[in-house]
């Protein structure tokens, strides 16, 4: 009986161990993903930001920071400016699906974009995302 108990024992142990290891190393495998939006004014003390001085800016540091590509969307940012008043200006937002380890070169696209235009601030939102790449090779039907 007490053989019996001892290979139940070892054979749940074993069991155990396995299904860990097996759930563990998914995660180690996977890539935890981020989506990043980068909310950027178009407005500064020095007037519009001009849709040439926005292309250079993306070209000089958003490329080269993310060179696997990014979205960029037209928008128009409103917010309280006041006790009464409203503001609104047009605005672009990035759209930056990335490792979560990217946190660092998306502040430095947003604090380059609020130095090179003189922006009071550039609001960054983050969440975390399933990221599936659907590719020409997938078959036609999966």
């Amino acid at each position: 009986m007490i053989s019996f108990l001892k290979n139940t024992i070892w054979i749940f142990s074993t069991c155990c161990l396995l299904l860990c290891g097996v759930l563990f190393s998914g995660c180690a495998a996977g890539t935890a993903w981020r989506e990043y939006k980068v909310y950027c004014g178009m407005s500064s003390k020095n007037g519009e930001v001009s849709e040439e001085a926005w292309k250079r800016f993306c070209d000089k540091h958003v490329s080269a920071a993310f060179p696997d590509g990014y979205t960029v969307l037209d928008a128009t940012g409103y917010w309280r400016s006041g006790p009464d008043a409203a503001a609104k200006e047009r605005s672009k937002v990035i759209l930056i699906v990335a490792p979560a380890d990217a946190r660092e070169k998306v502040l430095s696209v947003a604090r380059q974009y609020r130095k090179e235009f003189d922006q009071e601030a550039v609001l960054i939102s983050s969440s975390e995302t399933e990221t599936v790449f659907v590719s020409a090779q997938d078959a036609v039907g999966k």
